[in-house]
């Protein structure tokens, strides 16, 4: 081997070692930063030159990082469900406490037994028309709670839609680094991290699946199969704004809740229960709108089984009030639990809740002049109103639990019992269990994906050891090279000097 073979191998050599510590720094300098995954530069034998460094590289595990990213958009739909739930839950109350819903009931029910004792008692009427009041009350906060979720929630999948827009806009640009990177010949390593971070985010929004496309590229499938447009100019998803009363609703044949589009398309049916956006259209489009459909159930057949007992103990201004057995759901019942208040004449002269306010077909109400002591009407609202049907030998129709909904395409989670008071009861403790399914559900996938997240640093990331002993052995790697080099140098000293 000659002194110039010799000296250009070394030379070769110190240029390897000094990129490779100087990308062993740069590992450590970012072992605490999100997203970023080790990166190494590997040596290349030259024929007679001795070897080049190529370009920064890493070695990712595209299967755990899909893993990964479901994880996350699992535990971001988790986290949004249990956000709006819970919040719902504890205003509902313990359902075998008698601040729920079906307690309040069931207080009415005692005030009213408590009057059949002494029907004349000033007290006693005042206790059960509190307690009607308080009943009524209860819809009305439970109603505007749901409600107010509701539009958070719509007004959210706007603000969620923006996001996905400027993370769609971001790995356009990233995206068309990296395949210019690529066709140059030089490193892209840094802006795949960046990357696969946007598309990491966007995941939580939205079920994606990246798919590699040539020159390095990246290609974003709906999990309907629509693909994802990438131009760093564009928004190509959309949502309008909108009013979420009770009635409104998503879908044919005349909702008024918009959709998620894609360039126009309607992606809403496509984008699942994973991720924020897919979760949200769930919340809005179902869950919300069930749990109001049984409060106006819970408060219709309130209103309605009092009223055929002849006591009109409940208004929304109207005169009867709305039958909620109707085939389909009754549009009158919708939202029925907040208009829903004691009826003001019964207010203004608390004594008809012993007399009762209009006549039926088996009951005349006592005259003003009437016996004190009368109890018919406080008899047939305990045996009947708070019963299982409106007369002796018959029952109520059932209370619907399918077909609810303003679009009526829901269905309660229950079988729904005869009272009134079981199934306030019922339907208290269904909502109180989806709240705390969506809290566990929250705590498993937060688990889950900080797990899985660990297996990604462990397998990708810095490992801050390793990168330190790797600088030992390459000093001294530059160091023998540089030992090279300068014994070169001084036989080439040597030699000038023997020709002089």
């Amino acid at each position: 081997m000659s002194l110039d073979s010799a000296l250009l191998i070394a030379s070769s050599g110190l240029r390897l070692t000094s990129a490779q510590m100087a990308q062993a720094s740069q590992n450590v300098a970012n072992a605490g930063t999100a997203g970023y995954s080790a990166k190494h530069v590997l040596g290349e034998a030259v024929e007679e030159a001795g070897v080049r460094g190529l370009e920064p590289s890493r070695n990712v595990d595209e299967t755990l990082r899909a893993e990964a990213r479901n994880a996350h958009a699992d535990a971001a739909a988790a986290d949004l469900r249990a956000s709006v739930l819970s919040p719902l839950a504890q205003l509902q109350g313990d359902p075998s406490s008698g601040t729920s819903l079906g307690g309040l009931i069931g207080a009415l029910r005692d005030g009213f037994t408590a009057l059949q004792a002494s029907p004349a008692e000033g007290g006693a009427q005042a206790t059960a028309l509190n307690a009607a009041a308080a009943v009524a009350g209860q819809l009305n906060d439970l109603t505007s709670a749901v409600t107010r979720a509701r539009q958070g929630v719509q007004d959210g999948l706007q603000s969620d839609v923006d996001q996905a827009n400027g993370l769609l806009r971001t790995i356009a640009q990233l995206d068309a680094g990296v395949r210019a990177a690529s066709a140059a010949g030089r490193s892209n390593a840094d802006a795949l991290d960046r990357r696969d971070a946007a598309i990491a985010g966007l995941a939580e929004l939205m079920d994606v699946r990246p798919i590699a496309a040539e020159g390095g590229g990246v290609t974003l499938i709906l999990r309907g199969g629509a693909v994802l447009p990438l131009d760093a100019e564009a928004s190509p998803l959309s949502i309008g704004s909108a009013n979420a009363s009770p009635g409104a609703y998503y879908g044919p044949p005349g909702g008024t809740l918009p959709g998620i589009m894609l360039n126009r398309v309607d992606i809403t049916a496509s984008l699942g229960s994973n991720g924020r956006l897919g979760a949200a259209v769930e919340l809005r489009d179902e869950t919300l709108p069930l749990m109001q459909s049984e409060l106006d159930l819970t408060a219709a057949t309130l209103a309605q089984r009092m009223d055929q007992q002849g006591l009109r103990l409940f208004t929304d201004g109207g005169d009867a009030p709305p039958d909620p057995t109707v085939s389909g759901y009754g549009g009158a019942v919708i939202g029925y639990a907040g208009r829903i208040a004691v009826n003001p004449e019964v207010e203004a002269s608390p004594r008809l809740l012993r007399d009762g306010t209009q006549a039926t077909a088996s009951f005349t109400p006592n005259p003003a002049t009437g016996p004190s002591g009368f109890t018919t009407l406080l008899d047939n609202v305990l045996q009947y109103g708070f019963g299982t049907g409106p007369a002796a030998g018959t029952s109520y129709a059932a209370i619907p639990t399918s077909g609810l909904g303003p679009n009526t395409k829901l269905n309660s989670r229950f079988s729904a019992p005869t009272g009134i008071v079981d199934y306030a009861m019922a339907a208290t403790a269904s909502q109180s269990q989806a709240a705390t399914a969506a809290e566990a559900q929250r705590d498993h996938t937060a688990a889950a994906s900080a797990q899985l997240d660990a297996l990604v640093q462990k397998r990708e990331g810095v490992n801050v050891d390793q990168e330190m002993a790797s600088l030992v052995q390459l000093q001294n790697a530059y160091a023998a090279n540089a030992r090279v080099m300068s014994v070169v140098q001084s036989m080439w000293d040597a030699l000038i000097g023997m020709v002089h």
